[in-house]
C-alpha cells in the first residue's frame, strides 16, 4: 500500500474513534438536557453540528490533501480534531449571527426572545442573550447551517468578512 493510502486509512481510523467518542458525548449530553429543561442547548447543539460538519469535511478533503498534510494529520490527534474544534466553534458564532439578526432571511433560523418576568433580566446576566425559541424549522434550519459551518469553514468566515466592508459609525 502506498504511503498516502496508508497514511489516509490511519487518519480516516483516527476520525471514526474521534466521532464514535463524540457521540457518545453527545448521547450523554441529550439525556442530562432532557432530565434538566435550563440548559442552554440550542449553542451546544449547534456546536456539537458544527464538529460533525468538521469531521465529514475533513474526512471529504482527505484524498485531495498534500503527502505533508496527510503525514502530519496521521502522526497527530490535535490536527485531527483542530478542523473539527474550529467548525464548532465557527457554528456558535454563526448561531450568534442568527439571534442576533446580523443573518436573516427565508433560508435562515428566526429566533425571538423568550417573555421574562420583569426584574428577572438583570439576574441573568449575559445568559439572557440565549435565551430564545424558535419553532421546529428554525431548530432544524440551525443545525443544518451549523453543520455547514463546520464542514466548510470559509461560509462562516466569508459571513464575517462582509462585516469588514461595513464603514464605522460616527457616535455623535
Amino acid at each position: 500500500m502506498n504511503e498516502d493510502l496508508e497514511n489516509i486509512r490511519k487518519i480516516s481510523n483516527r476520525l471514526a474513534t474521534a466521532l464514535g467518542l463524540l457521540i457518545v458525548i453527545i448521547f450523554v449530553g441529550a439525556l442530562v438536557a432532557y432530565w434538566y429543561d435550563d440548559i442552554v442547548t440550542a449553542p451546544i447543539a449547534a456546536l456539537f453540528a458544527g464538529i460533525i460538519g468538521g469531521f465529514v469535511g475533513l474526512q471529504r478533503r482527505l484524498k485531495s490533501m498534500s503527502t505533508d498534510d496527510l503525514m502530519l494529520l496521521a502522526h497527530s490527534w490535535v490536527y485531527v480534531w483542530i478542523s473539527p474544534v474550529v467548525g464548532g466553534v465557527l457554528a456558535v458564532v454563526l448561531y450568534v449571527l442568527f439571534i442576533s439578526t446580523l443573518v436573516s432571511g427565508d433560508l435562515f433560523p428566526m429566533f425571538v426572545p423568550d417573555e421574562v418576568a420583569p426584574g428577572l433580566v438583570e439576574s441573568k446576566g449575559f445568559s439572557i442573550i440565549f435565551d430564545v425559541h424558535g419553532e421546529a424549522v428554525d431548530y432544524a434550519k440551525m443545525m443544518f447551517w451549523s453543520f455547514i459551518a463546520g464542514f466548510s469553514e470559509r461560509f462562516v468566515t466569508d459571513i464575517i468578512s462582509k462585516f469588514e466592508n461595513i464603514p464605522d459609525r460616527q457616535v455623535k
